[in-house]
């Protein structure tokens, strides 16, 4: 599976480097062969060429990946959705489950300014639908905010929750989280591209989901 990256719409204002866009993620596949599975979906997604401009670092705990040039949401989205998508293919169709961080504003990172003024608003993902069902629960934490709304952080949350509501992927709210269902890509897209835009009004935002395909629990809703 690959998405092809539009390089010629770069947004205008601070670059993905400045900001400190990138993620970590950890992919856990409920089989023995776990090992094979995992290395096997990073291969697949580095062979469909969705490595490119991404710095990707890997340690016992999870893996880092950085964006360093835009348009950095679709690379991050393009690449993580294609890893939970060829884990499961690999897995057989069995439970596979992803913890997903991502984070931009730059907390974290080895240098951060968070007066960087520009803050792009870019364009709405675009990732090909993969055919696996998925669940998440996804929280999003706007960590600075700027403007006439200072403070106000629940307003970018609500406005992000009925964008996912609007779009048909947000099920239902749960304990700290809501819950979103529907194509690995389509749930995907929904938490970035919230946390892209709520990042175009605050310098810094962070966004949370653990992913689950092929699980064995029932579904609630």
């Amino acid at each position: 599976m690959s998405t092809k990256i539009d390089e010629t719409t770069t947004p205008a204002g601070a670059t993905p480097a400045d900001l400190g866009i990138g993620m970590r993620f950890s992919i856990h596949p409920h089989t023995d062969g776990f090992v094979e599975v995992i290395l096997g979906a990073l291969a697949d997604a580095e062979a469909a060429g969705l490595t490119d401009g991404l710095v990707i670092e890997t340690d016992e705990v999870s893996t880092y990946v950085g964006a360093r040039t835009a348009p950095a949401e679709q690379r991050l989205a393009a690449y993580l959705s294609a890893v939970v998508a060829a884990a499961s293919l690999r897995s057989g169709g069995g439970h596979v489950v992803a913890h997903v961080l991502l984070s931009r504003g730059c907390p974290g990172e080895v240098a951060c300014d968070l007066t960087v003024t520009g803050l792009p608003s870019p364009a709405p993902v675009a990732i090909e639908p993969t055919g696996i069902h998925a669940a998440a629960h996804w929280s999003l934490y706007p960590l600075l905010d700027g403007g006439s709304d200072a403070g106000d952080h629940m307003a970018h949350i609500e406005g992000a929750i009925a964008a996912a509501t609007a779009r048909g992927t947000a099920a239902s709210p749960a304990h700290y989280a809501t819950k979103l269902t529907g194509d690995v890509a389509d749930v995907l897209a929904t938490a970035v591209d919230a946390w892209a835009q709520v990042g175009a009004r605050v310098p810094h935002v962070v966004t949370h989901l653990t992913l689950s395909v092929g699980s064995p629990s029932p579904a609630t809703n």
